[in-house]
């Protein structure tokens, strides 16, 4: 794990028991985004199993991970 994904996941540790349950999915995007502004967090999808439910939905959804964006596909099922 790099040091900028291993300091995330240690930040997110220690910060989201003080976080009210409602919001932690917006701190942990608002941390993802700020992360992925300032650091090279590239190797964050190796480690994702490492995090926490919440973490990992704002990873997902920041770095659409496992999204697929060819629609063509879809169709061709019809």
């Amino acid at each position: 794990m790099s040091p900028e994904v291993a300091l995330l996941h240690d930040t997110w540790e220690g910060i989201k028991s003080y976080i009210p349950k409602k919001e932690r999915l917006n701190i942990a995007e608002i941390l993802v985004r700020s992360f992925d502004d300032n650091v090279d967090i590239s190797e964050v999808e190796d480690h994702l199993m490492e995090f926490d439910s919440v973490m990992k939905a704002a990873v997902v959804s920041h770095f659409d991970i496992g999204f697929d964006d060819d629609e063509e596909e879809d169709e061709d099922w019809e």
